[in-house]
């Protein structure tokens, strides 16, 4: 058995794949869900880690906290909804088969749900599961009211408590509900809806700079994830030493984020350089 961790609790559930089952051909619907759960399983990168596939849910988590900033954990749950919805719309589009498995795939979706916890991990076997109350209540997120109190399918929610480490201002622009459940009690959740990330980005081109359009370009290896790398960049707490700026600090956030018409401003003594960002490329975790 290890020592407690604090940490992120994420579960990425399928939705709608019961119906689908009871509704299509077996081996077509397995064929189905090991794809969608590869997908899954693809996205889910350091420093989250796997700890089981629970049927048509992918359980993970972080084996501490404070190691992602709240805006990239955030864009990397987006990320994983955009290529589960591209491979939804891929199988659809490359379809030749008229079975119901294949017919119906179009009906799946996916929910996410985020905690921030204490757990500890046991060795069961072969096998190391997580165990505590906090993992109790990840659990029990799955059964809920949302879809129905909301009217949104496909959703990400997070605690309160996961909403406490990633930055409240992030839920500006999410829906809150409160759940209750009778062993572990009130729950209130924010729900973001991942329909409009999914046509905001289902379009967005990929951008190559040729050679000719670089002035300037610098190459290093890094033993780090891209998650990492990342947070590095774009937290104010490191930018200005890349810059060599006494600090730095981003003004005109939108809903908790750096985006397009952001302000970074540079202090240098006491001299004040700003420098609006032009284009803002979301994280995808590749």
């Amino acid at each position: 058995m290890h020592d407690s961790i604090t940490g992120y609790l994420l579960v990425a559930d399928i939705s709608g794949y019961s119906t689908f089952l009871n509704e299509s051909e077996l081996d077509h619907a397995r064929e189905t869900l090991t794809s969608l759960l590869e997908v899954l399983i693809d996205r889910t990168r350091p420093p989250l880690v796997i700890s089981k596939l629970e049927g048509d849910a992918v359980l993970s988590y972080t084996p501490g906290s404070g190691i992602l900033t709240g805006q990239t954990l955030v864009e990397i749950i987006e990320a994983t909804y955009v290529a589960f919805r591209r491979a939804i719309e891929l199988m659809v589009l490359n379809n030749t088969c008229q079975c119901n498995a294949c017919a119906n795939v179009s009906a799946l979706d996916l929910k996410l749900f985020l905690h921030h916890g204490t757990f500890a991990i046991q060795k069961v076997g072969e096998r190391e599961e997580l165990f505590g109350n906090d993992v109790v209540l990840t659990h029990r997120l799955l059964k809920n009211t949302i879809s129905n109190d909301t009217g949104i399918r496909a959703y990400a929610a997070y605690t309160e408590a996961a909403l406490g480490q990633l930055g409240e201002e992030l839920a500006e622009t999410m829906t809150r509900v409160d759940l209750d459940y009778g062993d572990v009690g009130p729950v209130t959740v924010w729900v973001q809806d991942l329909h409009p990330v999914w046509a905001a980005q289902r379009d967005d081109p990929v951008v190559v700079l040729e050679q000719g359009d670089v002035d300037v370009e610098y190459s290093i290896s890094l033993s780090m994830s891209p998650e990492m790398v990342w947070d590095y960049l774009s937290d104010r707490r490191f930018t200005n030493i890349l810059l060599g700026a006494d600090r730095v600090e981003v003004v005109d956030q939108q809903h908790g984020r750096t985006m397009e018409g952001s302000t970074m401003q540079c202090y240098h003594g006491d001299k004040v350089v700003s420098q609006v960002i032009l284009e803002w490329s979301r994280f995808t975790g590749s």
